[in-house]
């Protein structure tokens, strides 16, 4: 039996290093997420699209670099370098990228590297330069898989964070510009034997110098220069001593001395600096220059991505013979930090750049009206997913992480596709999240690394965005007192509801801003009414889609680690971190009062996970004391459950903590999977004991078996299980009683994670979210990965703070013969 698996959705934020993100010529975006780095495809009319994941290294990647080509050909080679102290090259065929050779050498982390081509008459094919916080910078050359390191630069006490290659001039010589830590912008040109060389060290900055860029124009090598010092300077470097270098005045002001090196064949060329321009409000990690491909000429520019929040395109007024800044864009308000990073796109109709939250923005130009407005995004957790809920239609899904948020994703039409986007924030809190269940279509409980339990439900502006968005008809829950938005107050942790009357407030306050002193001109809320047509943007998913906070649930001793509520959505369990019987127990709250009204004692440790059967008839319990346990519930209590089962320790089925567990839809069957490798299935007897699975033993798998989910209806009369495994792959399997385990398929690192599952999840309903009607072929997968964490010092002194190494989730749609029926209880008796 085959089965077709694909990727639809992929939600990752990008690494917080300066030259994280890049946008080739050959129209891929390339980004790191922790230690690997995704490719994408980006198209105006619907978004982006995942291409590959590309897994080498085992530590975060610090920056990625397409190797371009002359004439700003499309690229089909990749630089990618690592905290791991090594750095590769990554070669396409097609839209298909596969390893070319690993770059060995370095005693510490890589930060940073370029790379260019060599002229046909070389005896080397490329040209590499990396940087390393060891303070060396490392020249390889390369032919095919061949790598040779000729040549190494030691910068003593010190570090370079940014290099450039050019060629200085048409006898290919080639000139090095590095951005180092002491302030100044060191040149390098080649000698007679073919090694780097200083030619001269430019000074102005004031702080270290964190990017540098260069671009010929005419013959002149423009080099632009970003600094922590919140300035950027602009150099000119020219074969001949330039006859005019401005007004006496202009002279003065910049106090310019022009300075002149020697290149191998003896040619002078003159320095001098061309502007300094001043905008920026905090350090500046980027500055790029715009490229022009097969377009006419135009006027200089140049791209700057600032830590105050900002992006600058400065242009050359050559009427006025001065740098101007021609638009101004980025964050206002909510809860970021500034940028990173910033670069054009190859055509210059987009500007794509990455914050220190790992988001992801992108604006468009329209030339008609010369004006930038946002662009579909690209959006995802910047820490590790810790776990994640379907709706009940299973037409949208909720995620949250341990970046303090919660989001929403679902499928919205887009030009003539149906593609995946992030909807909403509904929860930006000041604890790292660590559970959630979902209630209802617009409600849904969630807990952070803290005691208390929190119940959130919809605005009406996200049920009339979202059905304008998906076409999804929402009347049914809107009411007539229902909360227009939610805001978070100063200092506070709650969402608090806000009503059409205090939008109202919130605009006379606006209207009298003026004449307030400034301490008063502030109002109470942040939130603005927004109407959406099309995804929201990054700057809307901060301020704009919180959802109220509607209860707070109190009763744990200690940290809250897992959550989950029954199909019905009229009751809530929940239990906390715990090392007693004592403080294992399992609450469980009244939806209709949000009262306790049981705790199940039993586990002595932590409860890993907790799920109801899909008929509300049982609660399931997994814990790291190597047990699970069964409660039943009875028709003359509806909210009182007994338990009825559990695994006996001694008999070593489960030998390690069991992480997950799942129900079959008809109720009949569990899975459990534990950290000793092995996934069970467990089935009720009409005695209504538990006892091991009648006809196979349990499935032994490669790795520790993190996570578990059971599809929501049979595939060739035989339940299908998607197993986790602490490796990130995930396992495809069927299982009967009769016939025992079928593995169909495993998804390897490059469609699933690269490390453990957290959580996986079959969307309830069969067919796929956002199509009408919904085909039964097809089942939805979503899974999620938490992060691992490295130390910070990995990267000395530098003002980065690299810990996340894995902050993902994917959705992956599983589509099946159409063999594929529903339950129905004819099934269950063949069975």
């Amino acid at each position: 039996m085959t089965v077709e698996c694909e990727c639809i959705y992929h939600s990752c934020a990008c690494n917080k290093t300066q030259n994280a993100i890049d946008w080739g010529y050959n129209d891929i975006i390339c980004y790191s997420a922790c230690n690997v780095v995704h490719l994408y495809t980006y198209k105006k009319e619907s978004g982006a699209s995942h291409i590959q994941t590309l897994l080498k290294h085992t530590k975060i990647i610090t920056s990625v670099h397409w190797i371009k080509k002359a004439d700003n050909e499309s690229e089909n080679e990749l630089l990618v370098t690592s905290a791991d102290n090594t750095a590769s090259i990554w070669k396409s065929n097609g839209l298909t990228f596969s390893l070319s050779c690993t770059l060995v050498g370095h005693t510490d982390v890589i930060q940073n590297g370029t790379g260019m081509y060599l002229p046909e008459n070389s005896d080397h094919e490329l040209m590499v330069v990396t940087l390393s916080v060891d303070s060396s910078v490392k020249i390889w050359k390369i032919t095919g898989k061949e790598v040779l390191c000729s040549q190494t630069i030691s910068l003593g006490r010190g570090f370079s964070l940014d290099v450039k290659l050019a060629y200085l001039n048409e006898n290919n010589e080639i000139i090095m510009a590095l951005a180092n830590d002491d302030s100044h912008l060191h040149l390098y040109v080649q000698n007679g034997e073919g090694q780097f060389v200083p030619a001269v060290k430019l000074t102005g900055h004031e702080d270290w110098v964190q990017s540098v860029d260069i671009l010929k124009d005419n013959g002149v090598l423009m080099i632009a220069t970003a600094s922590q010092d919140r300035h950027i300077r602009i150099w000119k470097i020219a074969s001949h001593l330039p006859k005019d270098t401005g007004s006496a005045i202009n002279s003065l002001i910049l106090n310019v001395d022009t300075t002149t090196f020697k290149s191998s064949l003896g040619e002078t060329y003159s320095v001098s600096l061309e502007s300094v321009l001043k905008g920026h409000e905090n350090w500046i990690y980027s500055a790029r220059w715009k490229c022009f491909k097969n377009e006419k000429k135009k006027s200089l520019q140049l791209l700057s991505a600032s830590m105050d929040k900002t992006i600058i395109i400065w242009e050359y007024d050559t009427s006025l013979n001065m740098w101007l800044e021609k638009v101004r864009f980025g964050k206002v308000g909510g809860n970021n930090i500034g940028f990173r990073g910033a670069l054009f796109s190859p055509n210059g109709t987009n500007v794509i750049a990455h914050g220190h939250r790992g988001s992801i923005h992108i604006w468009q130009l329209i030339e008609e009206s010369d004006s930038w407005v946002p662009g579909l995004p690209m959006s995802g957790h910047y820490s590790s997913v810790q776990d994640i809920d379907w709706d009940p239609d299973g037409e949208f899904l909720l995620s949250c992480s341990s970046d303090q948020t919660t989001r929403l994703h679902a499928p919205v039409i887009v030009g003539s596709k149906n593609n995946w986007f992030e909807l909403a924030r509904p929860q930006i809190h000041g604890y790292d999240m660590v559970c959630l269940t979902v209630l209802d279509r617009f409600k849904f409980v969630s807990a952070g690394d803290e005691k208390v339990i929190r119940v959130f439900e919809a605005p009406r502006s996200f049920a009339e965005n979202l059905e304008k968005l998906t076409k999804l008809n929402v009347s049914s829950y809107l009411k007539e007192k229902m909360p227009e938005g939610a805001s978070v107050p100063s200092q506070g942790l709650s969402n608090k509801a806000v009503f059409s009357e205090d939008i109202i407030k919130i605009v006379a306050v606006k209207e009298q801003e003026s004449r307030k002193h400034p301490k008063d001109r502030y109002p109470e809320f942040s939130y603005s009414p927004t109407t959406l047509t099309a995804p929201p943007t990054e700057e809307t998913l901060l301020q704009n889609t919180l959802w109220p906070e509607t209860q707070k649930l109190y009763g744990h001793p200690y940290e809250v680690f897992t959550i989950a509520s029954n199909h019905a959505g009229t009751l809530v369990a929940s239990a906390c971190k715990a090392s007693s019987v004592l403080h294992a127990g399992i609450i469980l709250w009244s939806r209709s009062t949000w009262r306790q009204v049981a705790t199940l004692a039993f586990h002595s440790l932590t409860v890993t996970q907790i799920a109801f059967s899909p008929d509300d008839q049982y609660l399931l319990s997994v814990s790291r004391d190597r047990m699970w346990a069964l409660y039943r519930h009875f028709p003359d209590k509806p909210e009182i459950y007994k338990k009825v089962a559990n695994l006996d320790r001694k008999s070593g089925i489960h030998t390690r903590i069991i992480w997950s567990c799942s129900w079959s839809f008809d109720s009949l069957y569990f899975a459990t999977s534990s950290r000793d490798k092995k996934v069970a299935m467990w089935r009720k007897n009409e005695d209504n004991s538990i006892e091991f699975s009648l006809s196979s033993k349990p499935l032994q798998v490669e790795d520790s078996a993190t996570a578990v989910s059971i599809a929501p209806c049979f595939v060739k009369n035989k339940y299908l299980i998607a197993i986790g495994l602490e490796n990130g792959s995930i396992i495809l399997s069927l299982f009967c009683s009769e016939n025992s385990w079928e593995i169909l398929q495993k998804l390897d690192q490059n469609i699933a994670h690269h490390l453990n599952v957290n959580r996986l999840k079959f969307s309830p309903v069969p067919g796929e979210a956002g199509s009408r009607p919904r085909s039964s072929d097809v089942l939805q997968l979503a899974s999620c990965s938490p992060g691992l964490f490295m130390d910070d010092n990995a990267i000395p002194h530098l003002a980065v703070n690299i810990t996340e190494l894995l902050r993902e989730k994917k959705y992956i749609k599983v589509k099946f013969p159409r063999t594929c029926v529903k339950p129905t209880w004819k099934n269950l008796a063949s069975m």
